[in-house]
């Protein structure tokens, strides 16, 4: 059986953090479920309902700071990403308009020097575009990891607001629960107004009827009295009859 004892209020503080490690959001039947197998002890519903209060207060500012600090977090990153994004688009078109404008030179300078000054102006264009598609390739690549980041960064915050949805319906329904709770309270409270008005009442019946049993037991003793009294004067009267009769029959023998 489990054995009554008290519960302070950050033991209930810590269970509900150890039962949302396990992902369990806490709730009385949880917390008193956790204690009973814990170390046995258990405590009122209204304990374990302040303390559960109390606790989701201190979780919601948990959480706010938590995504205050991903925010922070990630806010460079994002920052960061953009910047990147801008300087790499940059330089990409910069390098881009220096190979049109030498493309351009080295067909003027061909049409000046020859189909042979041409030939090698292109192989060195060749070169030129070999390189800045190496270039292209790898700053493609790199756009690619950052939008996977970026990605998996939006997922996690997507999943984090999931959470959170969850933990905020689960939230209400303990509201809930607790609001109902209250009001099962309360109309017992009533209840028990009703009950103890109701035994007062009979108690002053009791009192009453007591108070009426004493008067007819004294009536009854104060009658039984006085009648012993009539009994025991008339047997007197009798001795004294009999009495005297007895000294007449002595006289006239």
């Amino acid at each position: 059986m489990a054995r009554k004892a008290n519960i302070a209020r950050e033991e209930i503080h810590q269970a509900c953090w150890d039962l949302l490690e396990q992902n369990h959001f806490p709730n009385i039947p949880r917390i008193a479920d956790y204690f009973l197998k814990k170390d046995g002890r258990h405590a009122s519903n209204t304990t374990l309902l302040n303390a559960i209060s109390e606790w989701e207060e201190l979780y919601k500012e948990y959480q706010q700071h938590q995504l205050k600090e991903l925010n922070d977090a990630l806010l460079p990153a994002f920052n960061h990403f953009s910047r990147e994004i801008t300087q790499t688009l940059g330089t990409l078109l910069d390098e881009k308009q220096v190979d049109l404008e030498n493309q351009q030179a080295l067909k003027e300078s061909a049409t000046h020097q020859g189909y042979l000054s041409l030939s090698a102006a292109l192989c060195e264009a060749q070169e030129s575009l070999t390189l800045i598609s190496a270039e292209k390739q790898q700053l493609e690549n790199n756009y690619k990891m950052l939008t996977e980041k970026h990605q998996m960064t939006v997922q996690h915050n997507e999943d984090m607001a999931a959470h959170n949805k969850v933990i905020d319906s689960q939230l209400k329904q303990t509201q809930k629960e607790r609001d109902e709770m209250q009001l099962n309270l309360s109309q017992k409270a009533v209840d028990l107004a009703k009950l103890d008005n109701k035994v007062a009442s009979l108690e002053e019946q009791n009192a009453a009827l007591n108070a009426q049993l004493k008067e007819v037991k004294d009536q009854q003793k104060s009658s039984q009295e006085s009648h012993l009294d009539k009994l025991h004067q008339q047997m007197e009267e009798l001795a004294q009859s009999v009495a005297r009769i007895q000294i007449k029959d002595r006289g006239e023998n």
